[in-house]
């Protein structure tokens, strides 16, 4: 006879990466890499003083495919635009739930999520590098990204804001042709 309710707060994504980069020409290059992404999810269902509440954690792995171009340079700065997939496989998830009666915890129950879906992404952003050597750089990244739907039933924030900024910071290490703005 209460009114319930159900509440999902999403986190920030946690995602961390390594890359390599092919020089095409002083221009254009190609990249891809290995990404681990980190989706958590606070859950809350249920009236003011009987209710479930939980955690849901993804873990993804995922294989990038970027076409970067150099717009400029200058001394040892990059700038750059870029184009990017990412395709990401669910490898793990897990939900932690409280049972709470008359606002007391009355069970702790832990398990596997099953469904482990496949997400694909289309990224655009733009970057600054500073190249450090000929083949090692710093670079700052913010883009723009879209999540398409996964088809499964596991509510995370790329369902609920499909749109999302991010900003991507890291070392880069390339190879291939050798720029002439860099030594």
């Amino acid at each position: 006879g209460q009114q319930t309710t159900n509440d999902i707060q999403h986190r920030l994504p946690v995602k961390a990466g390594f890359t390599l980069e092919y020089k095409l020409n002083e221009h254009i290059s190609l990249a891809s890499g290995i990404t681990y992404t980190n989706l958590v999810s606070d859950l809350r269902e249920g009236s003011q003083n009987h209710y479930c509440k939980g955690t849901q954690r993804l873990h993804y792995v995922g294989l990038p495919l970027t076409v970067k171009y150099r717009i400029l340079s200058w001394g040892r700065i990059d700038v750059y635009g870029a184009a990017s997939l990412l395709a990401e496989q669910c490898v793990s998830g897990r939900i932690d739930n409280d049972y709470v009666l008359n606002n007391t915890v009355v069970q702790h129950k832990g398990e596997t999520i099953s469904e482990k879906p496949f997400q694909l992404s289309a990224n655009l952003s733009a970057g600054l590098q500073c190249n450090l050597t000929r083949t090692v750089a710093l670079y700052a990244e913010p883009g723009l990204s879209y999540y398409f739907d996964d088809g499964s039933t596991l509510s995370t924030i790329y369902k609920e804001k499909p749109a999302n900024f991010n900003l991507n910071l890291g070392i880069r290490l390339a190879f291939g042709k050798k720029s002439p703005h860099t030594k």
